[in-house]
């Protein structure tokens, strides 16, 4: 890539990865990233494909500077010790380059295609942060919360860095207040306009004022959908397609629509035709019918290269420090 081309990419900015991709296209995707100069690739794990895990440790071999992170992983598929065994050993093999992303999970996907009975809640999310934070400082641990109850317990390892990084994976305002008061990042969900990314913003920021922390030591990344092309109508029509099916999932539409300023109403129509999580069914290309042009090119980022640069930058001026990019996008910008 020339450094015309690299100059279109912001100062800061990380990768995002489907673990339902091939092994190697994720592989060749975190090196192209490092190459591009991303800090951090995070590799989603969605139920039913690849495990985040083993993704980001064959990733640590092939790559020497790039943070990498799970995109994310949940207390309820893994406990907190499982988890706190399996960043650390990410964290040996990167030599001290492991993050951990956690989130809440979807309840219907972990328990109809898991047989997890999952009943999400904020508890769990700051109770396995504080047990996977114990284990990884070497405290034996003993602990009473409404989800976990550990006595005695405690790790023979430990990890290369001396704080491994937590980013919570948050969409709803009693999460992101509870990431602003005890994550060291956020992860915002793809599908934000920059109207939700101030109102998810502000929230964080409440979280931190609330225990007297400094919001600026919470870093605030996006997951972001980019098509970078000069040709619209082709792009917007996928933008649409794409849309509906992240609409379609429970919970999720209604607040990047009500909270982005959009009109929530279409979200029945469109969860007649798609089905945003497994087993995908439905007819996503007539969902993307009740998906406004408008709505599109404010929840994605999409045109040419300047174009899109100029979203980000307004991305940027809404709280976004970290936006995190397809891989096709890093290529084209």
């Amino acid at each position: 890539m020339s450094s015309e081309l690299a100059s279109y990419l912001p100062e800061r900015f990380g990768l995002g990865i489907s673990n339902c991709r091939s092994v190697e296209n994720v592989l060749t995707g975190v090196e192209m990233a490092e190459q591009r100069g991303a800090e951090i690739a995070f590799l989603a794990e969605d139920i039913n494909c690849r495990d985040a895990f083993q993704l980001a440790a064959m990733s640590a071999a092939r790559t020497t500077r790039i943070r990498l992170a799970t995109g994310v992983v949940n207390p309820y598929t893994r406990n907190p010790t499982s988890l706190a065994m399996a960043i650390t050993t990410l964290d040996q093999i990167s030599h001290g380059r492991a993050v951990l992303g956690l989130g809440t999970g979807s309840p219907a996907l972990i328990q109809e295609q898991m047989g997890i009975v999952h009943r999400p809640s904020i508890g769990a999310m700051r109770e396995a942060a504080e047990i996977i934070r114990a284990l990884l400082r070497g405290d034996t641990v003993d602990y009473t919360g409404s989800r976990f109850v550990y006595r005695g317990a405690s790790l023979g390892i430990r990890p290369v860095q001396e704080h491994v990084p937590i980013f919570f994976a948050a969409m709803g305002p009693r999460t992101l207040r509870l990431a602003g008061q005890i994550a060291d990042g956020v992860l915002l969900n793809v599908g934000a306009s920059t109207t939700y990314i101030r109102w998810a913003v502000d929230r964080v920021r409440a979280g931190a004022a609330e225990v007297g922390r400094d919001s600026s030591e919470v870093t605030i990344a996006a997951w972001m959908t980019v098509y970078v092309s000069d040709d619209r109508e082709i792009t917007l029509a996928r933008a649409r397609e794409w849309l509906a099916t992240v609409l379609s999932i429970p919970r999720q539409g209604e607040l990047l629509l009500e909270q982005g300023g959009f009109d929530s109403s279409i979200l029945p129509d469109i969860r007649r035709y798609a089905m945003g999580y497994p087993p995908h069914g439905g007819d996503t290309k007539r969902a993307a019918d009740f998906v406004p042009p408008e709505m599109a090119e404010q929840m994605t980022l999409l045109g040419g290269r300047e174009h899109v640069s100029a979203r980000l930058a307004e991305y940027a001026d809404s709280g976004v420090g970290l936006p995190v990019l397809p891989a096709s996008a890093i290529e084209s910008l």
